[in-house]
Formats: structure tokens, sequence, C-alpha cells
């Protein structure tokens, strides 16, 4: 055998041995992969999917200032096929760590069910609410700094100078809370600014806060943030 042709014999394998290693899992392998009990799946609905998934692991980045937007039942289905794709196929999404195995379980399923907004057995089982943000420190803890703001301000983060528990907030020399002065605390005009040092940093993939998570932050400090 000439040389080049050992050579394309030899590539020709590399290049089997790699697609071989990207071929797409078959949805009877990934039903099986990420199956739910019965009583599980009679349940699914986009405000299980909400809670389980898109609050904690997708809308900090696709929020309302980004390109796709994850904050809305409407906005989730149109991208549909896009998630599916991103998530189980090239699995390029999301980009700040993989998801559990139940997360993709709940996803996957609901996906495969057709997305429905409402649970299949809706006339007897309770919607699960999506808890509204509110003007106090808990609520803006839960729906702002553990979805946008922990992974850089952890201890072991990028912004571990800067904690943002409620005391240190309070606490810091940087004023970052003023209380009863929200348009000089430096939480609000680091959320309002519209250069590259915007926070959530856009640079990091994080979508903008939309107007009513940061009115609703300058409310509680208005108030004093007291709670």
């Amino acid at each position: 055998m000439k040389l080049h042709k050992v050579i394309f014999f030899i590539l020709g394998i590399s290049f089997t041995g790699c697609n071989y290693t990207v071929v797409k899992s078959s949805p009877e392998n990934l039903n099986e992969m990420f199956s739910l009990p019965e009583d599980q799946l009679s349940t699914l609905s986009y405000g299980v999917v909400t809670k389980k998934v898109l609050d904690s692991r997708c809308v900090s980045c696709h929020g309302t200032s980004g390109n796709i937007n994850l904050e809305t039942y409407s906005e989730v289905f149109k991208n549909i096929d896009l998630i599916k794709k991103s998530v189980f196929e090239t699995k390029t999404m999301p980009k700040k760590g993989n998801l559990t195995q139940e997360e993709l379980s709940y996803l996957w399923n609901w996906i495969r069910m057709g997305a429905p907004e409402r649970a299949e057995n809706a006339s007897t089982t309770p919607p699960i609410e999506v808890e509204p943000m509110v003007a106090t420190f808990e609520s803006i803890n839960k729906h702002v700094i553990q979805i946008s703001c922990k992974d850089c301000h952890k201890p072991t983060g990028t912004g571990k100078r800067i904690p943002l528990d409620l005391k240190s907030l309070l606490d810091s020399p940087l004023e970052l809370i003023i209380p009863g002065n929200p348009a000089e605390s430096g939480l609000v005009l680091a959320l309002e600014r519209a250069d590259d040092k915007r926070m959530p940093p856009a640079e990091e993939g994080y979508s903008a806060l939309n107007d009513e998570a940061i009115a609703l932050i300058r409310k509680w400090i208005e108030n004093g943030a007291k709670d």
C-alpha cells in the first residue's frame, strides 16, 4: 500500500472514530436515560420546569435583555427546538456548569411531551405557583443574588472581596446600600449603568436585570433596607 493511501486510511479511521463520539443519542436512549416515575410525568408543566431548571440555570443569561429570552412560557415555547438542541445534542448550554441528572430528566421529558404549559392532570393537581419577587432582601436574594450574582461573589469567585449577604451590603465601605437613598446606593448604580462595568457583567454572559427587578430593589432600599 502506497504511503498516501496509508495516510488516507488512517485519517478515515480517525474521522470515523470522531464521528462516533458525537453521534446523537436516539430518543429511545434518552427516554431511558432520563426516565421519571409516572406520577412525576403527569405533573410536568411549564411551572415545574421553571422552578426546577429555568429560573436557577437559564434566566440569569437569558433574561429580557438577552438575545434569547426564557422568562415567559411563550418565549420558551418559541425557542424549544433550540433549547433541545443546545442542551441534549450539542451540549453547549448552559455555559456555567452542566445540568444535573434530575434537571435533565425534568427538561427532557417536558420537551418530549410537547412542552405543555399545564400538567396532564391539571384538573386535579394544583399548579405550581412561581413566587413573584417583592421588595424584601429575602426575595431579592432568591430572585437576583442567588441567580445572577452568587457565581462571582461566592468565597472562591472573582468578586469574593464584595460579598452580597445583607450585613456585608449594609456595612460595605463602597456604600452599596444607603438605606433610604437608592439613587446613590452603589448596588443600584452598578445595576443601572450602561457601560461595560454594568452588573451582572455582560462579558460573563449575564443578562441585565429587568426594570421591574431594579424597581423592587430601589423600593427595598427606599423603605430602609430593613428586611
